[in-house]
């Protein structure tokens, strides 16, 4: 069963299964943004026009999920790996996919997304542990979306859902299918080989001092160290501003009041009942639902009045439950009763569209109000970075200004109490420090600054850090002296004799194999010892991983026990003669009930995957799509 997953895990198992063990690129991310606005139409796919904008926000929302994964990444690597032409790619899938759902008639509800929302725990009131519309909307307006656009985008999500578990949950595999798989999975095999490594070749061959002289005089030109830069450099970080900030207690404490009157008048707007009735018609409401009132206030089962008296049909039977309701779900009399109530109360007949009610609150929810102590910490913290936010914002205008006018650094950083930076010497190709940031590094791409030494426009390294660089000294090209590259030198001419020397060894092993040599006949030419090993596995990577991919490619040694022979040369460069000496297929009966069970069940799913990628595949073939890739350019950040 191990070597089964092994072989499933392996290269030769992903030969097999490739196209159905790749995920998505791009998933789960809610809301297209397609349609008119945004800039330029990047994509048309079954009539619905992509913009530009839509990739640029959704590339922003997958870096985004992607940082708060792993807050280690390197940013440039995130901003290199998820581009707007791989996030188009997905985009164009996605509406495929959509389009080919709703065309099958398929259909998910803005009801049935909403019930969704509604156990998602990013909503849930961290005091109540209950679905928060103000918790949702504060959610979902910081990733630059409506409400609205969020219920529609999820409902295209579960769409997708549904129309992947139609594939991947459908598929199944059969015995006879596990039993090929297990026999190619589990099969042994026996090798013999023969390997000249380029490596210690190499230690065969001499190069002589003036041997390397020369090949340095003739190729001066690879031997040059190249130009060398050393910055100097005003840096404003909010951080470095935290510290010339203070509020007083009195000031905290009053920053809490106006913090506290908007959570007040937040949580009264926020504030749900779950509400009982009881409804009374006819010319006698009024007084009939005045006698059960005061039945009720002597010690009477609401409940029990509620299926006695009630006349709402609906709600009679389950005690007068009407739900929980919000501020602006009922009618302003019933609402205006309702909300004056205490919990468990019950209201005095209220009149409204020619009924009468009497109203039950039930169950009050409202959001706790935090105290001083729990909030003094984040207030202070919020008001010290904005504080600091404010005195860089006004720091980082008069730096631009300053950089303008003057022709370095000196006076902008006296002027602003700054530290005047500097880096060490580096070459453009290794920048280091402050000049590792691409927006430094596209600086010094313009030659006023690379060569004259005027100041950088300012730079934004992020949010809250802003720079201006100048090039400080340079160091002009120069040769390498010889001495500090002779050993790479010889190495090189080295490996060219050892490689020339491969060469050789080549054409004379294909030439003795042609004319019916074995691979003890290559040991003889060659000059090299024989290996031998045994009961080798699909995917080992001993003695190396292409050996082995090749002694499973060969075919089987004949009925007279005639072992294929071939010569390859591996990815180092190494020479190899590779002789298939046994082959032993793995028991396709080798498994229990129980095992069996699991195995057909993990190939199912292999098999659902790969039906649906080549869906998506058709689909991407069939569908009417079209892309404007060109008009991407410039925006990938």
């Amino acid at each position: 069963m191990q070597g089964f997953r092994r072989f499933l895990r392996g290269p030769a198992g992903k030969v097999l299964l490739v196209v159905i063990i790749l995920p998505f690129v791009v998933s789960a991310f809610y809301g297209y943004f397609t349609g008119g606005g945004g800039g330029d139409v990047v994509a048309k796919v079954e009539g619905i026009s992509v913009s530009r904008g839509a990739v640029d926000n959704r590339v922003q929302q997958i870096r985004r999920n992607v940082s708060q994964q792993s807050p280690d990444i390197d940013p440039e690597v995130l901003n290199n790996f998820v581009n707007a032409g791989m996030v188009l790619e997905g985009m164009v899938s996605e509406l495929l996919m959509l389009h080919s759902a709703r065309e099958s008639g398929m259909r998910v509800s803005e009801e049935q997304a909403a019930r969704a929302i509604t156990r998602t725990e990013d909503f849930q009131d961290p005091q109540t542990g209950r679905f928060s519309q103000e918790v949702f909307e504060r959610v979902v307006r910081s990733i630059g979306q409506s409400p609205r656009g969020y219920i529609q985008g999820l409902g295209d999500q579960m769409l997708l859902n549904q129309l992947r578990a139609g594939y991947e949950d459908t598929e199944f595999a059969l015995p006879y299918e596990l039993a090929d798989l297990r026999r190619l999975g589990e099969q042994r095999r026996d090798i013999s080989y023969i390997r000249v490594g380029v490596e210690a070749l190499r230690s065969e061959f001499d190069v002589s001092a003036e041997e390397a002289e020369a090949f340095y005089e003739r190729n001066a030109d690879e031997f040059v160290r190249p130009p060398h830069f050393q910055l100097e450099y005003v840096l404003l970080d909010r951080d470095d501003y935290l510290d010339q900030v203070s509020f007083s207690e009195e000031e905290i404490r009053a920053e809490y009041q106006v913090r506290r009157q908007m959570i007040e008048s937040a949580a009264a707007s926020a504030e749900r009942r779950r509400v009982s009735h009881i409804l009374f018609t006819g010319d006698d409401a009024e007084e009939r639902a005045a006698a059960v009132r005061e039945a009720l206030s002597e010690g009477g089962d609401f409940a029990a009045a509620a299926a006695e008296h009630s006349e709402d049909a609906a709600s009679a039977g389950n005690g007068g439950d009407l739900g929980t309701v919000a501020r602006g779900d009922l009618p302003s009399a019933l609402e205006t009763a309702l909300f004056e109530l205490e919990e468990g109360a019950v209201s005095e007949p209220v009149a409204n569209e020619g009924a009468v009610h009497l109203l039950k609150a039930v169950r009050i929810q409202r959001r706790e109000l935090p105290g001083f102590d729990e909030m003094r910490d984040n207030i202070a913290r919020d008001m010290k970075q904005s504080q600091a936010e404010v005195m860089l914002g006004e720091d980082v205008a008069r730096l631009e200004e300053l950089a303008f006018e003057h022709p370095d650094l000196q006076v902008p950083a006296e002027t602003l109490s700054a530290t005047l930076r500097t880096t060490g010497f580096f070459p453009l190709s290794s920048p280091e420090g402050i000049a590792a940031h691409q927006a430094v590094r596209t600086e010094l791409n313009n030659a006023a600054v690379r060569e004259r030494g005027q100041n950088s426009r300012l730079i934004e390294l992020s949010e809250s850090r802003f720079a201006v660089v100048r090039v400080a000294d340079s160091q002009p090209a120069e040769p390498i002296p010889f001495a500090e590259v002779s050993d790479r030198i010889v190495r090189r001419l080295q490996m060219r004799q050892a490689f020339d020397r491969i060469d050789e060894m080549l054409a004379q092993g294909e030439q003795t194999v042609a004319e019916g040599g074995d691979i003890t006949a290559l040991a003889a030419l060659w000059e090299r010892p024989v290996s031998v090993a045994t009961d080798l596995e699909r995917g080992a990577a001993e003695p190396a991983s292409e050996l082995v991919e090749k002694a499973f490619r060969l075919p089987r040694p004949d009925e007279e026990g005639v072992a294929p022979l071939e010569i390859m040369r591996l990815g180092t460069g190494d020479l190899v003669a590779l002789s298939l000496s046994a082959v032993r297929d793995g028991d396709p009966e080798g498994l229990d009930a129980a095992q069996q069970a699991q195995a057909l069940a993990q190939l199912g799913q292999f098999e659902g995957e790969r039906s649906f990628r080549q869906t998506i595949a058709w689909l991407r073939e069939s569908g009417k799509v079209r892309l404007y890739p060109e008009r991407l350019g410039g925006n990938d950040d």
